[in-house]
Formats: structure tokens, C-alpha cells, sequence
């Protein structure tokens, strides 16, 4: 197989079998660092397969995948992308059409993937409970528009380090994916006026991480504790324009177990009061 059509890997430590129950189940990870083995034979020729993990496959292409899933696999839940920086819509589109049983993708640093591709992920993958799109430069509120009203019954999503989304994709969360136990919005052009778009609808919520969100005021984290009730979680890390009060409501939630506050500080008005 040429370079163009596979990731770099070696078939020996790529392969890791368990036995449960006497059914035969399969994992695979293919690394950077190996040969490269023809992924039509080795994912054809395993048909239980559930886990395939191909991140930081760098040469890998929609050639490569092309080869690999031209079969309905119906065993396969989880399949990991992450840093497979040329793979575009074209195999989310294949991905949608053989892999309808899959519960969780990780597309992180896919940088080629479009609002397009999440269009072919909201209407083919309906199983899906766990999606990753962290730093995807195409992906903006329209992409989060197609999540939310395509056939998704996301548990958890994130879109951390995606500039381009705001606080309109809030409000379609709040509208579509109203379900999510995990929100990753890390470093995304979110405000309090999106906060109030969304916690509303989102009872449910567990995992709220909105790090580096430099738009977020006391305001929001108001908002927060008023409605999420069920946070165990929050990351705000490097959300430098929030104070002691606002961290007073936070810290009231009932359930939080995890703060993070990372690069925050007092001012000197709140240190002396």
C-alpha cells in the first residue's frame, strides 16, 4: 500500500485480542510510529471489531479510510481520528453510511472537516452519545445547527478551541442537544447572554468546561448556578473577568466536586474586603 493511502503502523503491537464469555472481542490501535498494514485487511478481517484507534495518523487519507469501510460494520462503537489532519467530509460521509452502530468519534485537530461533515453525522450516526471536534477551524454555529437538529442523542460533546463558535450555538444546543451530560466550550467567543440562551434547557448537564471564554462574567456563572443544578463540574480556567462573587454562587451548587479556577486571582478590592 503506498504512503498516501494508510497511516504509518506496524501490524505486531497493533493488535490486541481478549477473550470474554468465549466470543472473541477486538481492539486495535494503529501507531505513528510502525509500518504500514493494508487497513482493508486488517478491518474486513476482523469481524468483531469494536474500537479502532488511528489518531495522529498523519498520512492517512479518504483514500485510506475509502479502502477500509466499503461493508456495513455493525460491531464497531468507538473509532478515534484525532490529528488525522487530511481527512475531510468525504469520510465522515463513508463513516455515516458503514458504521451506524458507532457510540463515540473523536475528530480533535481533523482540521478538514466542514460543517458539511457534521451534516452527514447528525442524519447517518444515530447511536451516537460521544463526539470530539476540539480545535476543527471549519466548524462554526452552522455546524452546531446540524447536530442539534439532525437525529443525535449526544451524552457529551466537544467544540473547544473551534473560534468560530458563539453564542448562537448555544441557543441550538439548548434546542436539539438538550440531553448532554459533557459540554467542552473551551476558548470558544462565548458570552453570558449565550449562557442564558442555553442553561435553561440543560438541566442535566454534569461537565461544563468554558476555560479561556474571556466573555464570561459573574453574570453567567450566576446563570449557571441558578439553573445547573446537577453540576459536578466546572472548568474556568483563564476566565479572567470573573470575581468572588460570582464564584461565591458556584460554590454553592450542590453537587460540584470540580473546580477549576487556574489563573484566576482577586483583586485587590475583593483581598481587603
Amino acid at each position: 500500500m503506498s504512503q498516501s493511502s494508510g497511516c504509518r503502523a506496524k501490524p505486531n503491537p497493533a493488535l490486541a485480542r481478549s477473550q470474554a464469555q468465549g466470543c472473541r472481542r477486538y481492539l486495535i490501535w494503529l501507531e505513528l510510529s510502525t509500518l504500514t498494514p493494508d487497513l482493508s485487511y486488517v478491518v474486513q478481517g476482523m469481524a468483531d471489531i469494536e474500537s479502532l484507534n488511528l489518531s495522529g495518523c498523519y498520512n492517512l487519507t479518504d483514500n485510506g479510510l475509502s479502502h477500509a469501510f466499503v461493508a456495513e460494520i455493525s460491531s464497531l462503537r468507538s473509532l478515534n481520528l484525532s490529528l488525522c489532519k487530511q481527512i475531510t467530509d468525504s469520510s465522515l460521509g463513508r463513516i455515516a453510511q458503514y458504521l451506524k452502530g458507532l457510540e463515540v468519534l473523536e475528530l480533535g485537530g481533523c482540521s478538514n472537516i466542514t460543517n458539511t461533515g457534521l451534516l452527514l453525522i447528525a442524519w447517518g450516526l444515530q447511536r451516537l452519545k460521544s463526539l470530539n471536534l476540539r480545535s476543527c477551524d471549519n466548524i462554526s454555529d452552522t455546524g452546531i445547527m446540524h447536530l442539534a437538529m439532525g437525529s443525535l442523542r449526544l451524552s457529551g460533546l466537544d467544540v473547544s478551541f473551534c473560534d468560530k463558535v458563539g453564542d448562537q450555538s448555544l441557543a441550538y444546543i439548548a434546542q436539539g442537544l438538550d440531553g448532554l451530560r459533557s459540554l467542552s466550550l473551551c476558548s470558544c467567543h462565548i458570552s453570558d447572554e449565550g449562557i442564558n440562551r442555553m442553561v435553561r434547557q440543560m438541566h442535566g448537564l454534569r461537565t461544563l468546561n468554558i476555560g479561556q471564554c474571556v466573555r464570561i462574567t459573574d453574570k453567567g456563572l450566576e446563570l449557571i448556578a441558578e439553573h445547573l443544578s446537577q453540576l459536578t463540574g466546572i472548568d474556568l480556567y483563564g476566565c479572567t473577568r470573573i470575581t468572588k462573587r460570582g464564584l461565591e454562587r458556584i460554590t454553592q451548587l450542590p453537587c460540584l466536586k470540580v473546580l477549576n479556577l487556574g489563573l484566576w486571582e482577586m483583586t485587590e478590592s475583593e483581598k481587603v474586603r
